[in-house]
């Protein structure tokens, strides 16, 4: 089943339909986008997760699925506000011109059979028809509909079929520094972060000073952010940062730039190396962690280092000993549900 077909509303009976008429445009890692047919400046986005948050919350509490007590309304409200602080930190990093408005609220959304058994693998522990999820309201990115967009895009190396070898090593090299003094050829770095994007932003940058010097100061600007609060710019997917040209330069917008959830991932990372140095296995939301983490730390690190950058993220604890180990097998192991999603402009 296409995700138009899973997450499409076509023929769902609903008042959230009836007033608004939302037609699926894409879904990425944790979002479905909507476009509103009165309202093509904007789109709606729904938190996947955060529809399995509040049935996975009723059923726990004995409560049917459409039902918001005021103990999790609480929850999501600080939810929310934490993120609306969050996008006022991003601006203030990255500056407004680079930062999509939107509005971010709690709203109850229908529920397709398909989605519901989607969430929980065929077992939904309650049956209905809506729930409620965090809800945003963006501006429409115009930069997306530039065919000659590129797009800072990590990925998931985990997913490919990579040497383990090569990967430990510029793991080791790209997140905790070993051998600084011996960069990564060029073809190094895109071995192991491979996506297509990926590549075509790199080689137009060393061909296109001007696309160099945006490149350059976004990137000191994410390692600055990270490095300051804790946070990292989510590039796992496709057209969640990307360069177009604007008035006759290049500039770069921040589509969806907010890892999902109210964790500090950076903390959340250190925490779970600290365990694994220690020989203590981690959980599915741990893996998840360390794997996007890895991820991000290794491109924007990478790319830093192949354009003379000297700024680094830095996300090991200062009290972890062992850290040479096969991150391949750990990582490679197990992976988390909506890992094989692929986005699409959608975050």
């Amino acid at each position: 089943m296409s995700a138009k077909e899973l997450f499409g509303l076509e023929g769902v009976e609903h008042e959230l339909i009836e007033n608004y008429q939302p037609k699926f445009l894409a879904i990425g890692g944790e979002h479905v986008v909507y476009e509103i047919p009165d309202h093509p400046d904007i789109v709606a986005k729904v938190e996947v997760m955060s529809l399995k948050d509040s049935i996975t919350w009723n059923d726990e509490h004995g409560e049917p699925m459409g039902v918001l007590s005021e103990e999790f309304k609480a929850q999501r409200d600080e939810y929310i506000k934490l993120h609306i602080e969050k996008y006022q930190q991003l601006k203030k990093y990255f500056g407004n011109e680079h930062v999509l408005p939107q509005k971010e609220f709690l709203l109850k959304v229908p529920v397709p059979p398909n989605v519901l058994r989607l969430l929980y693998d065929e077992k939904p522990p309650l049956q209905g028809t809506e729930t409620w999820s965090v809800a945003k309201i963006q501006r429409r990115a115009a930069e997306l509909s530039d065919q000659n967009r590129l797009s800072l895009v990590a990925g998931n190396a985990e997913l490919e079929n990579l040497n383990a070898e090569e990967y430990n090593r510029v793991t080791e090299h790209l997140v905790f520094g070993k051998d600084s003094e011996m960069p990564l050829k060029e073809n190094e770095l895109l071995d192991i972060q491979s996506k297509d994007d990926l590549k075509k932003l790199l080689e137009q940058a060393e061909n296109d000073d001007e696309l160099m010097v945006s490149l350059r100061e976004l990137l000191k600007k994410i390692v600055i952010y990270t490095n300051e609060t804790g946070d990292v710019i989510d590039i796992i997917g496709k057209d969640n940062l990307v360069f177009t040209r604007k008035d006759g330069k290049w500039t770069y917008r921040l589509v969806d730039p907010l890892y999902p959830g109210d964790k500090k991932i950076v903390s959340e990372a250190k925490a779970v190396l600290l365990k694994l140095s220690k020989g203590i296995e981690f959980n599915n939301e741990e893996h998840r962690f360390l794997m996007h983490t890895f991820n991000i730390v290794r491109t924007v690190n990478g790319l830093a280092e192949q354009v003379g950058i000297p700024e680094r993220i830095d996300i090991v604890p200062e009290d972890m000993e062992k850290k040479d180990m096969d991150y391949w097998a750990l990582l490679k192991k197990k992976l988390p549900i909506f890992e094989k999603t692929e986005t699409n402009g959608a975050d």
